[in-house]
């Protein structure tokens, strides 16, 4: 009964305002075995919510969306989210911006199935440098401007580190890519 539940529930949430971040969470943890597929949409919407409201780090609904995200991170979800290199080591861990990034991968990896029906799994393939794999290359490049997007939008008041600041002035001209993989 409870299962039967759960899922009118979450068919029903999406369509639901942002509103219900906070009782979609209260939903999962109750759930003594959730499975990804179901609550798939929304993570996405949960961090589609976090990049789409500037400033609003204390409302009850951002809190949510991140407790959302952080609920499913280290979960098996058959999808990973490739967070390294340079311009993760860029940022400042202590102001959150790798933790930003991480959900700016997410989003993006999240976007392109839902939305377009291709899966990025980002999982090591036998043969070849997990750094240089296509889907690897792709979900953190993509990532990087969803969050560097984010970060120069003045209302989110993000400061970087100077060393991130290559990145920025290479994503407003465009040329991200030969700066982010060298």
């Amino acid at each position: 009964m409870i299962k039967k539940l759960l899922l009118v529930l979450f068919i029903t949430l999406p369509i639901v305002a942002h509103s219900q971040f906070s009782g979609a969470l209260a939903l999962m943890k109750v759930d003594t075995n959730p499975e990804f597929d179901q609550y798939e949409k929304i993570l996405f919407d949960a961090t589609e919510f976090i990049f789409d409201n500037p400033k609003d780090f204390r409302s009850k609904e951002f809190l949510s969306a991140c407790k959302i995200v952080d609920f499913w991170k280290n979960k098996d979800t058959g999808i990973n989210v490739p967070v390294f290199g340079s311009f993760y080591n860029s940022l400042n861990p202590k102001t959150n911006h790798q933790y930003f990034y991480m959900i700016a991968v997410m989003n993006y990896i999240l976007s392109e199935k839902i939305n377009q029906g291709r899966l990025l799994k980002n999982i090591k393939i036998e043969g070849q440098t997990y750094s240089e794999q296509e889907d690897v290359r792709e979900s953190q490049l993509e990532g990087a401007k969803i969050f560097l997007d984010y970060a120069a939008n003045k209302k989110n008041n993000i400061i970087l580190y100077p060393s991130s600041k290559k990145f920025v002035r290479a994503h407003k001209k465009g040329k991200l890519e030969e700066v982010f993989f060298e």
